[in-house]
């Protein structure tokens, strides 16, 4: 059986309002991974013994560093209740500080299961290797949340703080000359804030957007002829008047808590094959074309002006011919709607979405996530 789908131009809205934080993030703020290799005690009988010699040299050198040194590798070999892991920690955005507790994922490297195991003491690092320095130590007895993965599992709160973490989103004018922008507007001697739009709005015209907003009310605030400037789609720079100084904070504050009036995004279909997702963002329409797939004939037509669209029909055709009368596209929500009400497979609308976008006939960006 073969089904056609008949799909109507709809009228979207075009835009809405949103604060300027709600789409931005100041640049500094951001979630820092901390890494290390550990040693997992008290496995049963699921460690790596003699299939990792990175293991041995590991436990030897821990037992060393308890007074308890082993003369040879040799004398390792058959301990296993031990694994060698990959702990990983994410340090949140808004930094941490020294005493702090976050989790920790701790993932074998060759061991089959990490259940009933501990994580022996491990300092965490930057995963940059110019950065020298001892950031959390982690340890604990590991959880396993999923047990089709027996061999990665979670410390909840198994990595202490051993330092502060604290992020500098104030520059001078002449950090970011040196970052290559270069704008009569810049002061070396002043200081600025950078707000970075998220991927999902950045954009020549939302960047633009933000910085009139915020121009327009906080140059009247900061007493200058301009408060903010976008350099480009994604970065819009804002001055920090002399008197805030002392507290940048309520400054920022006041900034992003700034309404905006938010045009429809860029068209884009997101595709993330893993959750089995597809998003649409923007006005993404589809010219009348014709795709047969796995059975399924997918015809997408536009009523004349003024008329509702035909609900979706069945048909035993093996070609449906493009209905071309209207000039406007239909909209890809209602093609998608269309594929819901049918109940085809993820697999199929994938396939269908593609089709589209290689003939021409899908006007948006295709991206896919994982």
């Amino acid at each position: 059986m073969i089904a056609c789908l008949f799909v109507a131009a709809t009228a979207l809205g075009q835009g809405s309002t949103a604060w300027v934080g709600d789409i931005t993030r100041v640049q500094g703020q951001g979630a820092n991974t901390i890494i290390g290799l550990g040693l997992v005690f008290g496995l049963n009988k699921t460690g790596d013994g003699d299939k990792f010699v990175q293991t041995q040299r590991a436990l030897r050198q821990a037992l060393a560093g308890l007074a308890s040194p082993s003369e040879s590798l040799q004398d390792l070999e058959q301990a296993k209740n031990v694994a060698i892991v990959e702990v990983q920690a994410t340090i949140p955005e808004h930094g941490a500080r020294e005493g702090e507790r976050i989790d920790v994922r701790v993932s074998a490297l060759a061991a089959k299961s990490l259940e009933g195991g501990t994580l022996m003491v491990t300092p965490l690092i930057y995963d940059d290797p110019a950065v020298q320095q001892i950031f959390a130590k982690a340890q604990g007895p590991i959880e396993l949340p999923n047990p089709d993965t027996p061999n990665s599992g979670l410390i909840r709160g198994g990595a202490r703080m051993e330092t502060d973490v604290m992020h500098h989103y104030v520059a001078t004018g002449r950090d970011l000359m040196a970052d290559g922008i270069r704008n009569p507007w810049l002061d070396p001697q002043g200081r600025y804030i950078t707000l970075v739009l998220d991927d999902a709005h950045a954009g020549w015209a939302t960047a633009a957007a933000v910085a009139n907003a915020v121009d327009s009310t906080m140059r009247q605030v900061a007493k200058v002829e301009r408060a903010a400037l976008a350099v480009d789609s994604k970065s819009v720079i804002v001055l920090i008047p002399p008197f805030q100084y002392d507290d940048p904070v309520s400054y920022i504050r006041d900034v992003q808590r700034m309404p905006i009036f938010v045009e429809s995004n860029e068209a884009r279909v997101i595709i993330n094959k893993t959750t089995q997702t597809i998003v649409v963002t923007g006005d993404v329409r589809v010219s009348p074309t014709v795709v047969s797939q796995a059975g399924l004939t997918v015809t997408v037509m536009n009523a004349p002006p003024g008329q509702p669209a035909p609900a979706p029909a069945f048909d035993n055709q093996v070609f449906v011919p493009v209905d071309n009368l209207a000039a406007r596209d239909a909209h890809m929500t209602d093609l998608l709607e269309a594929l819901n009400r049918l109940k085809v497979p993820f697999e199929d609308r994938v396939a269908i979405l593609e089709s589209l976008k290689r003939s021409g006939s899908l006007h948006a960006k295709v991206i896919y996530e994982h």
